[in-house]
């Protein structure tokens, strides 16, 4: 049963008005952004401000944590007993309507000193309001005047910074920045989720004046704090759940980090999606957050103009990046009008432009959670399906405990199925190295049962038997190594019986005949075809060199046995036979088969009797270690092509991204289109690719 945790009645999450929690709540809350605080603190605390002081700028998308970094500054100067006898903090609400001038500007900011504990200050707001238009220009005079008689300093939190300014001309503009540089007893720190152009253009008054303090994605460690001290709100049930899905399935959170780019308010929905009961995989998660997220997004899109609207549809529909060509092309707006929109769209964080080594910039939706909310909302079901295989990417790639009940998931769908390629799909799934021992045991078992045939079963001896192997094999005779294999061979697992005896090969000994030894493991147990697919694949993925060359033999004699017309059931035997081909470098044979494949169309839906989206997943299990091992041997022109030739772009579209990073053609600028959710991804892959090739050497 689910439980539906809620918090305590004096508690609560906000996540649009945060200066509206109570002081001690938002200070238990503040886990987040502690970096940049303790780096504009110190210099407030510090600086004494009988010069002018450093004015700072906090940068970062909508949700980023801006205001309540900035509402958290206001608390600590408050707080400090030696700083707020002199220095007068200033919070601005997020929206201040009233404010759309210089001069009303600064009665809001007499209005905020007559709201203080101050006695004098109570009637400097009384005297602004009774200023004539012409003596307006007197305003700050007076405050200035008011503060120096009473030695204090002000210091001015505003969110929305840019609206501000846009709301000044350009006089005004001006006139503030002569204030914030010449006098003393001002200093402001500001937050915009809009590109302030005040700062960067050179004609403006504003140019280059503050210091920036940008807020970027949070990371993994940084979510589960967070997640652990709101649930502490909730009580001990609430931070055991949050603590017991971190410990298990801290992938299925790691997945919507990405795609929500690690902004805080969208991960604090995910918090409460938790709190409201427990889903069974990412993608759940996602659609739940998507839907909660829908008020937010459709006002965003609302606030745009019809032109406007149209560009973002289209550059969300195509999720990549797109150059300004592509956008007028799709749009059929005049190029002109796209590019004045795109400027925009720019100022105001909904696109950002990528650079490339031309003329033609990139751009795409710069919250890329706000580009998948719009994909599953607005797109198809081929959009959704994208969606949902990078979500299950994410998965997969983090956890090999998630791939293990993914394919189970799809196992227990398949075996009650009457069809051909039964056995095709259960073993490629069950063969996967990435598959928890345990879990790959237990469906074995449940498989073979099924069928009403003998299982291999493991013997809860085996850690044992490794930890003596590994303790006197350094040091042992060949002899004594054999004999050891030789006395456990009923207790040790196939995989284990192959590894052990690898150690003769890698110390040169005659007693090491991969032939023998690969023989009796395929023909003298009662192996099926997942042990034997498991067997070939662990040769690889475990750099067992020694037995390669005659791997590749038998899988020969096994496939020209085979009909000349390749059946699907082969097909798990071709994907291992292919990735020890390009292990072996043998790239003209890997070639031939794959072109066979493809003219035989053998991943056709009617074809194998399965529906698009176990094509897809049977797709993902074969092609995943192939495209990997094609990098890692720098088969790049080989493995770009697989992704047109099978249509692997969106299933598995990692890879194809880390594919276009060593092309060193036209095609690389094609890399630039990435969204920021797979940068990590694609990273750890490099990563991984660069391990393997220094693990993988021809003889």
């Amino acid at each position: 049963m689910e439980t539906n945790i809620q918090p305590s009645a004096n508690t609560s999450i906000l996540l649009y008005n945060t200066q509206n929690i109570g002081e001690e709540q938002l200070k238990a809350q503040f886990t987040l952004r502690t970096k940049e605080y303790e780096k504009i603190w110190q210099d407030i605390k510090t600086h004494t401000m009988e010069h002018p002081a450093t004015h700072y700028l906090i940068q970062g998308i909508r949700g980023a944590g801006k205001t309540t970094l900035l509402t958290r500054l206001y608390y600590a100067v408050n707080d400090d007993a030696k700083l707020n006898q002199w220095l007068i903090p200033i919070l601005f609400n997020e929206e201040e309507y009233g404010v759309f001038s210089l001069f009303t500007f600064w009665l809001k900011v007499a209005e905020k000193l007559n709201q203080t504990d101050n006695q004098w200050y109570k009637h400097l707001y009384n005297t602004l309001q009774n200023l004539e238009a012409d003596q307006e220009g007197q305003a700050w005079p007076l405050i200035r005047k008011n503060l120096q008689q009473h030695r204090h300093k002000l210091l001015l939190l505003i969110d929305n910074l840019a609206e501000l300014f846009a709301s000044f001309d350009a006089t005004e503009n001006a006139q503030l920045r002569e204030i914030l540089s010449l006098h003393p007893e001002v200093r402001l720190v500001g937050g915009s989720s809009i590109i302030l152009d005040a700062h960067f253009d050179g004609t403006a008054p504003f140019y280059q004046f503050f210091k920036l303090v940008s807020l970027k994605a949070i990371s993994e460690s940084e979510m589960h704090q967070l997640f652990i001290t709101l649930a502490k709100q909730f009580g001990d049930l609430a931070v055991n759940k949050i603590q017991t899905i971190i410990q298990e399935h801290p992938e299925r959170l790691e997945a919507i980090r990405r795609l929500a780019d690690g902004v805080p308010r969208t991960l604090v929905l995910l918090f409460q999606i938790i709190m409201e009961g427990d889903k069974d995989s990412s993608f759940a998660y996602l659609e739940e957050t998507i839907d909660k997220t829908t008020p937010l997004y459709k006002h965003r899109m609302d606030d745009l103009s019809k032109q406007q609207q149209v560009i973002v549809h289209h550059i969300a529909m195509n999720w990549d990046a797109m150059s300004a060509k592509e956008i007028a092309q799709q749009t059929r707006l005049p190029s002109k009008t796209v590019s004045a929109q795109l400027v925009e769209l720019q100022k105001r964080w909904v696109i950002e432009k990528v650079p490339t080594n031309t003329r033609n910039h990139l751009y795409r939706v710069q919250e890329r959670f706000f580009n998948i909310w719009y994909l599953m909302r607005y797109g198809d079901k081929q959009d959704k399906r994208r969606v949902l295989w990078l979500t299950k990417f994410l998965e997969i790639w983090y956890n090999e405990k998630e791939l293990s009940i993914k394919l189970v998931e799809a196992l227990l769908k398949l075996l009650d199925k009457d069809n051909t390629v039964q056995d095709l799909l259960v073993n490629a799934f069950l063969a996967s190295e990435k598959i928890d021992p345990d879990i790959r045991a237990a469906m074995k078992i449940e498989y073979d049962n099924r069928l009403n045939r003998p299982s291999i079963s493991l013997d809860s001896h085996q850690p044992q038997i490794k930890k003596d192997f590994l303790k006197f094999v350094g040091s042992a005779e060949d002899k004594i190594i054999a004999d050891f294999i030789e006395a456990h061979i009923h207790e040790i697992s196939l995989k284990d019986y192959l590894e052990y005896y690898h150690v003769l090969y890698q110390i040169k000994s005659k007693l090491f005949d991969p032939s023998k030894i690969l023989s009796r493991v395929l023909t003298q147990s009662n192996a099926g075809l997942f042990e034997i697919l498991h067997l070939y694949t662990a040769i690889y993925k475990k750099n067992l060199v020694g037995y390669k060359q005659v791997a590749l033999k038998m899988i020969e004699v096994s496939l020209l046995q085979m009909p000349d017309d390749i059946s699907p059931n082969i097909l798990p035997l071709i994907s291992i036979y292919w990735t020890l081909c390009i292990w072996d470098e043998r790239f003209e044979s890997v070639a031939k088969v794959l072109q066979e494949i493809a003219e035989q169309n053998l991943f056709d839906e009617e074809f194998l009797g399965i529906n698009e989206s176990e094509v897809s997943l049977l797709k993902e299990v074969f092609f995943d270690d192939f495209i990997h091992m094609l990098l890692v041997k720098e088969q790049y022109e080989m493995a770009y092509n697989l992704f047109d030739q099978f249509d692997l772009k969106d299933i598995l579209k990692p890879y194809y991204y880390a594919t276009l990073s060593f092309l060193k053609d036209d095609r690389n600028q094609e890399y630039l289109r990435m969204g920021s959710e797979l940068i990590q991804n694609v990273q750890d892959i490099l990563t991984s690719i660069d391990k393997y090739r220094k693990i993988y050497t021809i003889d």
